[in-house]
């Protein structure tokens, strides 16, 4: 029986889109005479992607907003298995 390669095909065109929104981004942020394109920087309060600014206090508060809606234990297909979300340390 053949598999169907869903999951391969829809990584495979987030990469291709993620790789095409790089490429245009910089294209039009350093051709327009704009300030110099940022595409990835990681800095000590934050992160900046495409000139947007991300903190890591601002990640803080909307996970700890967020947090009751998460579940505490991940289950599996398998029967009788469930692991707790602390064990897998992420």
């Amino acid at each position: 029986m053949k598999k169907h390669p869903v999951a391969t095909i829809l990584f495979l065109s987030l990469l291709i889109v993620g790789a095409g929104a790089t490429v245009a981004y910089y294209n039009t942020k350093t051709f327009g005479f704009d300030e110099d394109a940022v595409v990835f920087m990681r800095e000590d309060d934050g992160f900046t992607i495409f000139d947007y600014k991300v903190y890591y206090k601002d990640v803080e508060e909307f996970y700890e907003e967020t947090k009751q809606y998460i579940p505490d234990k991940a289950y599996s297909t398998d029967p009788h298995i469930a692991i707790e979300i602390s064990d897998l340390n992420i």
